[in-house]
């Protein structure tokens, strides 16, 4: 008995789990329309002369406003990637880069994910890797960076890697290491992978064939 219990447990966590997460952001995304869209709701029922039943108000405002959220969504990216919108981001990112304390965090974190998710595919950290951390036979999981500057290499006799390796779960910060080449281990994973890895605190494993 205990056996099938726990059995059962374990097929319904994950399909509990994911339903209570879609409920939470379906809820966190929809709450702030729910006003505007129930007086949409109200107007369309007197103009059209329909009442709807008590029961199905919320749940089709919230899905209307899942909707109207969804194409505001699309509209957006379109008008940003089609349009002068560029510009204004600019203008944007150019006012938060002057505030103090503010403008560190935000070009750290915009800079780290440009380097790791670069869509033109000219990524800044160039293939994951594994590093003894903070002592072998320990291993952390790192980026491969740019080229190690020629002053810190001429110090060191054996050619050096610059490694960068984030914090687990928030990887918009970390270390920056220079370690012996052969030291740093690449991995057949993405970036991508990676940092989703990295993010879940191993959780979340990447396929195993993904790289075959």
């Amino acid at each position: 008995m205990k056996k099938y219990f726990l059995t059962g447990l374990i097929l319904l966590m994950p399909i509990a789990l994911t339903l209570l997460i879609v409920l939470f952001l379906i809820d966190f995304f929809t709450t702030p329309f729910l006003s505007l869209v129930s007086s949409m709701l109200h107007s369309l029922e007197e103009l059209f002369h329909f009442h709807l039943p008590h029961a199905l108000t919320l749940p089709l405002a919230r899905i209307l406003a899942l909707l109207l959220l969804c194409l505001f969504i699309l509209a957006l990216g379109a008008f940003a990637r089609w349009f002068f919108f560029k510009s204004v981001l600019e203008f944007g990112d150019r006012i938060i880069s002057k505030i103090p304390f503010i403008k560190t965090v935000y070009k750290v974190s915009r800079d780290i994910f440009k380097a790791l998710f670069s869509p033109d595919g000219k990524k800044a950290f160039k293939h994951p890797v594994i590093i003894p951390f903070p002592f072998a036979p320990s291993y952390a999981l790192g980026f491969q960076a740019g080229e190690v500057a020629e002053e810190i290499q001429s110090k060191i006799k054996e050619p050096l890697q610059s490694i960068f390796m984030p914090t687990a779960p928030h990887p918009i910060s970390g270390f920056l290491f220079f370690v012996p080449a052969k030291d740093a281990h690449q991995i057949a994973l993405s970036n991508e992978e990676a940092v989703k890895f990295l993010v879940s605190c191993g959780i979340i494993h990447p396929p195993a064939n993904s790289h075959d």
